[in-house]
C-alpha cells in the first residue's frame, strides 16, 4: 500500500531505526520490493529491455549471502489486483507514471522502468535456487506482516506500510540492508549490517502511544486504499515540535498521542462535523481502512509447511478453478489469470520504446486473446448465460489498459479460441486434456507448425523460435533482417551460457559477446531497435503465460537466457555496420550449427518473399562501411588487451586463443573481379 511521506519521516529520525547485525533468523521478504530494489540499485541495464542474466547473478549472490549468515528467507509475491477496486485509481496513476518514465529513458533522460519479464524471471530464479516462495491470490503486504508476526521474525521490504503493522519481529528496510557487506566478528558468526524498526520505538517517542493508533495515523495521513476528505481536519503541523517538511507527520503523531485509543481520537476528529451524513461516511471509511492493518493468523503459513495453497475468500476469487490454486501459489501460473477471471481486466506493462508508434503490446494482442479464450470461453456452457441449444456462445471481453501515445487508455478485447479445440477443452479440467490438444492451442495462437526433429532445436529454445516466427509476421513496422540475426545470436549466446560448456572452442565466442555487452553505447536509445525488441518481448511474455496456462505443451524456457538487451542491441549495431552474423560465432562450430538450425526453423514458417527479406540487409546505404574498415572496427571484439585479461582472471576464465573473423563472402575463392563484387555486396546485403 504505502503511507505518504512516512518513509522520509522515519529516515529523518535516528531514534526510530536501530543499527543491527542480522543473522541466524527467519526472514519474510516482500518479493516485489526485493526485485525492484535489486534491479534498480545494481545498475543493471534498463534502457534496452533488460539484462536478465545480469539480474540473475545479483539475485543469486543476494541469497548466497543470506545463507552464509544462516538466514532463512521466505519470499512472498503479489498476486492479482485488489478485487474491491479501492486501489484502482492509484493503479492507473502509477501506470501513467510508468509511461512517463519509460518515455524519459527512451529520450536519454533519467528514469526507472523494470523490464516486462522481470517477475517471471525472478520466480524462475527462486525455483532454481530452492528458495521457498509463494505467490498470493491478492496483494502480499498483509500476508507478509501476518506471517512475520506469527513466526516472530522481521520483514524485509521498502513499503512504508510495514512501519504501521504491529509485527513483533520488526521491519528491516531494504535501503539499509547491506547484503553485499557480509561482516563477522569471528569466522563462525557472519552477519549482514542492517537497520531495524520496531513499532515500540515509535510509540515510546510519542508519550508511549497506544499501538492501535498507528493504523488511524496511516489512514489520516493517506494511503493507497482509503480516500478521505481532509478539508475538515486540523492543521496538524501546529502540534509539531519539529519544523520543516515533516512537521505535518510529526504533529499528527503528537496529536494522536493525547488519546488512549482510536475511539476517542476518531470522535475528536469528527466532532467539528456534528451529526451529519458526511460524518457517518467518514467514520465508516476510517474504520474500514484501519481494519486492513489488523493482523490475524496468516493464511500462507501452511503453504510453507505443507504446500497447501491459500483458501479462496468469499467474493470474486471464488471464480478461480480449484486446480489453479496450487500452481498459482507455486508461481507456475501468471497472476494475470486471476485478474482475467475475477475482473476481466488487465493492465499491460510499458517499456522503453518508440512512443511515436503504437504500443509494443499491440502485435501480441492475438496471443492474449487466446489466453482470454481459454480462461473464459471454455467455461461458457456451465456459466448459464446462454442456452447451449441455441447454438450461440457468450461473447467475453477483457478490458485492456494500454497506451496511446503518452496516455493510458482502455479498450475491450474479445476473447477467442481456436475453433477446432473449443469443444474439447474445459477450464475446470484443462490440465487433464490430452497434450496434443493443448499443444494445438498454442501453435494455432502463434500460427506455427511443430519444429522438425531434424533441425535439432534445443527444448529450451523452441518457444523462442515460435515467438520469433510470430513476431516477424506481426510486428509493425516489419523487423529488419539485421534485427532478426542479432536476436538469433543472442539466443545462441544464452544457450551456450546455460549449458555451461567448457570446450575451448566456445571460449572465444563467450568472451567476444561479453565484450560486446560491456561496450559503452550512445546515451540515447536506438528507438527503431528498441521498439522491435520490445514487441518481441511482449510476444514472448504473452506466449509464456499461455504456455503455462496450458501446462507447458512447449517445454518451458529459462527466460534469463533468452534475452540480454545490451548484447542484442550491440550485436544489431555491428550488423548495421555490415558485419556478418556468423562472425560473432567464428571459431565455434557448435555455435554456428545452432545459429543455422534456429534460422532454418524460423525461415521454414515464412513464405519465399519473407525469407528473401530476412536474408537481405535492409539498413540504408549511408550506414555501410567498406569491408576493410569493418574488419578493423570489429577487431576490438577479437583482441585481448591487458584490461580484458585482468577481467577474465577475475571471472575465473583465461582466454587461451583468439580467432580471426572473415565475412561469409571472404571464404569464397578470390579473383581480381570477385574482390570488387565482394566489396559491392557488403554495401547492400
Amino acid at each position: 500500500m504505502g503511507v505518504r511521506g512516512l518513509h522520509s519521516y522515519i529516515e529523518s529520525n535516528s531514534d526510530f531505526l536501530k543499527t543491527r547485525r542480522f543473522r541466524e533468523s527467519k526472514l519474510i521478504i516482500d518479493g516485489s520490493s526485493l526485485y525492484y530494489c535489486l534491479y534498480y540499485r545494481s545498475h543493471v541495464d534498463q534502457a534496452h529491455g533488460g539484462d536478465y542474466d545480469g539480474f540473475e547473478k545479483i539475485v543469486t549472490q543476494f541469497f548466497r549471502n543470506l545463507r552464509i549468515c544462516d538466514i532463512e528467507p521466505y519470499v512472498v509475491l503479489d498476486g492479482g489486483d485488489d478485487d474491491s477496486d479501492k486501489k484502482f485509481d492509484t493503479l492507473k496513476t502509477r501506470c501513467q507514471e510508468r509511461i512517463r518514465r519509460a518515455n524519459a529513458l527512451s529520450r536519454g533522460r533519467s528514469g526507472e522502468v523494470l523490464p516486462i519479464l522481470i517477475k517471471k524471471v525472478f520466480k524462475q530464479i527462486l525455483r532454481k535456487l530452492g528458495i521457498p516462495f509463494i505467490q498470493c491470490l491478492a496483494e502480499a503486504d498483509w500476508e507478509v506482516a501476518a506471517l512475520a508476526s506469527e513466526w516472530n521474525c522481521p520483514v524485509l521490504s521498502n513499503d512504508s506500510d510495514f512501519y504501521i503493522f504491529s509485527n513483533r519481529g520488526g521491519f528491516l528496510p531494504i535501503s539499509h540492508f547491506q547484503w553485499r557487506k557480509v561482516s563477522h566478528k569471528s569466522a563462525a558468526k557472519k552477519s549482514i549490517p542492517a537497520k531495524w524498526f520496531g513499532f515500540k520505538n515509535l510509540c515510546t517517542a510519542f508519550n508511549r502511544m497506544n499501538k492501535q493508533l498507528l493504523p488511524l495515523f496511516a489512514i489520516i495521513l493517506g494511503n493507497d486504499y482509503t480516500k478521505l476528505d481532509r478539508s475538515s481536519f486540523p492543521n496538524f503541523s501546529k502540534f509539531s515540535t519539529r519544523p520543516g517538511g515533516t512537521a505535518q507527520i510529526d504533529g499528527l503523531l503528537t496529536w494522536l498521542s493525547r488519546f488512549p485509543s482510536p475511539k476517542e481520537a476518531i470522535a475528536a476528529l469528527l466532532s467539528p462535523l456534528g451529526k451529519k451524513r458526511k460524518s457517518d461516511n467518514l467514520n465508516t471509511a476510517i474504520t474500514q481502512g484501519m481494519a486492513a492493518y489488523q493482523l490475524k493468523p496468516s493464511s500462507i503459513a501452511q503453504f510453507f509447511l505443507s504446500r497447501e495453497p491459500q483458501r479462496r475468500p468469499l467474493g470474486p476469487l471464488q471464480k478461480l478453478p480449484d486446480w489453479t490454486l496450487k500452481p498459482l501459489a507455486e508461481g507456475k501460473l501468471a497472476s494475470t489469470i486471476i485478474e482475467v477471471l475475477t475482473l476481466q481486466r488487465v493492465m499491460l506493462n510499458f517499456q522503453v520504446e518508440d512512443f511515436g508508434l503504437s504500443s509494443s503490446s499491440e502485435p501480441s494482442r492475438l496471443i492474449r486473446q487466446v489466453t482470454y479464450g481459454v480462461l473464459l470461453c471454455t467455461r461458457w456452457q456451465t456459466v448459464g448465460k446462454r442456452s447451449t441449444s441455441s447454438g450461440e456462445k457468450q461473447q467475453y471481453n477483457v478490458e485492456e489498459y494500454d497506451r496511446q501515445g503518452m496516455t493510458l487508455t482502455s479498450s475491450m478485447v474479445p476473447a477467442v479460441l481456436p475453433r477446432r479445440v473449443v469443444t474439447h477443452l474445459h477450464l475446470d479440467s484443462l490440465w487433464e486434456a490430452p497434450q496434443h490438444l493443448r499443444l494445438q492451442v498454442i501453435l494455432e495462437a502463434l500460427g506455427v507448425s511443430p519444429i522438425a526433429d531434424s533441425l535439432r532445436v534445443p527444448e529450451g529454445l523452441q518457444l523462442a523460435v515460435y515467438v520469433t516466427c510470430f513476431w516477424l509476421k506481426h510486428a509493425k513496422p516489419e523487423p529488419r533482417a539485421e534485427m532478426f540475426w542479432a536476436l538469433l545470436t543472442g539466443l545462441v549466446y544464452g544457450h551456450l551460457c546455460r549449458e555451461e560448456q567448457t570446450e575451448k572452442e566456445i571460449e572465444p565466442v563467450i568472451s567476444r559477446f561479453k565484450k560486446l555487452q560491456s561496450r559503452k553505447g550512445k546515451k540515447t536509445v536506438d528507438l527503431e531497435l528498441a521498439h522491435a525488441y520490445c514487441q518481441w518481448q511482449s510476444c514472448l511474455k504473452d506466449s509464456f503465460t499461455l504456455n503455462q496456462l496450458l501446462n507447458h505443451p512447449v517445454p518451458e524456457p529459462e527466460l534469463a537466457r533468452l534475452y540480454c538487451g545490451s548484447l542484442v542491441h550491440g550485436a544489431a549495431h555491428e550488423l548495421k555496420r555490415g558485419i556478418e552474423p556468423e562472425s560473432f560465432l567464428a571459431g565455434a562450430p557448435v555455435a554456428i550449427r545452432l545459429y543455422r538450425n534456429l534460422q532454418a526453423a524460423v525461415e521454414r514458417e515464412l513464405d519465399g518473399d519473407f525469407v528473401t527479406r530476412m536474408r537481405t540487409r535492409t539498413w540504408p546505404r549511408q550506414h555501410q562501411v567498406p569491408v576493410d574498415e569493418l574488419s578493423k572496427a570489429f577487431q576490438h571484439l577479437m583482441d585481448e588487451d591487458e584490461d580484458d585479461e585482468d577481467q577474465c582472471m577475475k571471472d575465473g576464465k583465461v582466454l587461451e586463443e583468439t580467432c580471426s573473423v572473415r565475412t561469409r563472402h571472404k571464404t569464397k575463392r578470390r579473383t581480381p573481379k570477385s574482390k570488387s563484387k565482394k566489396q559491392e555486396r557488403v554495401s547492400w546485403q
